[in-house]
């Protein structure tokens, strides 16, 4: 069987927020850390403030490291890799780099000295040399919704292991919603995650992953199976398991089996959140999950732009940040925002998630 812990917490109180994850822990199979190397790799979407809820919030971070710390875990390393990750990045803005220097683990730079992987469809990808040099890997994700994928938690959480540019191209490679779905998979499962946690005591709905609207939810969730955390995630924003791409691709690979998930603490099915604000899904029907794969490239491409293409509002700052992330080289700097080639442009929705200022709207 597989355990989902789940645990009403209202406030981003520490002591609050520890008793809770030692009771999840208690209630699931939490690794053994004594003596072991971990990696803690907390959702830095962006080096935003915590209160954005674009990031784990720092005190889940600082309450885990606690923890392990106390359990006797011999080193602590804890990174992520924004899709546009400048040269001073530290995680200073989110709060995290603070705890990482208060409790005296380690942050990584997910840029240096990485090493390549074969991932989906013989794609090789450089991903952060901590999962080679570590024993144990945490995912701590945020609870939020995601333009492409519906929602975004623990196995996409592991996307951040690709460092900074080397993820856009990959959206061009991989451009339909299930094939993409089964690329995040393939590099979650490089990461050997052996535990996932999910920061929901505020959330993110709407026009997640980064320009939605926070959401009190009130709840942290964790399992030892990132996907059936995942699941619980989905099922109280109220996806069915049809809209869940990422979840739908691991239950294929048979790395998850929701027949065997249980809830020793709360269940999700009763926590489900009135008028949340979801993505609608993207996916049509079934064709594009079973018969896609097998066709070309320009097959689903050709599909992908039957997704609405991004469009641009006049609070535009010209940080020019979605130009610089655009897989298929699709915008150009106009007078008032930057101008669209809709024929180039793949609906991948990078530009959406690296606007600082919300000024890029997806039609549902």
């Amino acid at each position: 069987m597989t355990d989902i812990a789940i645990e009403r917490v209202d406030s981003y109180d520490k002591e609050i927020i520890r008793n809770a994850l030692t009771r999840m822990f208690e209630n699931t199979s939490f690794p053994d850390v004594r003596g072991k190397k971990l990696l803690i790799k907390p959702n830095i979407l962006s080096d935003a403030p915590k209160e954005k809820a674009i990031t784990t919030n720092p005190v889940v971070v600082e309450a885990l490291i606690e923890i392990v710390k106390e359990r006797g875990a011999s080193s602590i390393l804890v990174g992520d890799s924004p899709g546009l990750q400048s040269p001073s990045f530290n995680a200073r803005t989110s709060g995290i780099k603070d705890v990482i220097d208060r409790t005296g683990a380690k942050f990584e730079d997910f840029t240096k000295n990485n090493r390549t992987h074969t991932v989906y469809k013989k794609i090789k990808v450089p991903m952060a040399k901590a999962i080679d040099d570590v024993d144990i890997v945490i995912s701590v994700a945020k609870f939020k919704t995601h333009q492409l994928m519906m929602q975004t938690g623990a196995v996409k959480n592991m996307f951040g292991l690709v460092p900074g540019l080397n993820k856009s191209p990959l959206h061009l490679k991989c451009p339909g919603i299930d094939e993409f779905a089964r690329l995040i998979v393939s590099i979650f499962k490089e990461s050997h995650t052996d535990y996932a946690i999910i920061d929901g005591i505020i959330g993110m709905e709407g026009a997640g992953p980064a320009n939605g609207e926070p959401r009190k939810v009130g709840l942290l969730i964790s399992s030892e199976d990132a996907f059936a955390a995942d699941y619980a995630e989905a099922v109280i924003m109220g996806y069915d398991k049809k809209d869940m791409p990422i979840f739908l691709e691991g239950e294929r690979e048979n790395l998850t089996n929701p027949d065997e998930y249980r809830y020793p603490l709360l269940k999700a099915e009763e926590l489900v959140l009135n008028n949340f604000k979801k993505i609608e899904s993207k996916r049509k029907s079934l064709f594009s999950a079973l018969i896609l794969p097998f066709f070309s490239r320009h097959f689903a491409i050709k599909r992908a732009k039957r997704r609405s293409a991004p469009e641009f509002k006049d609070n535009c700052v010209k940080c020019c940040r979605c130009i610089e992330i655009c897989p298929a080289k699709a915008l150009v700097m106009g007078e008032k925002h930057p101008n669209i080639n809709t024929n180039a442009c793949i609906r991948c929705y990078c530009c959406h998630e690296m606007c600082p200022v919300d000024a890029i709207k997806v039609l549902q």
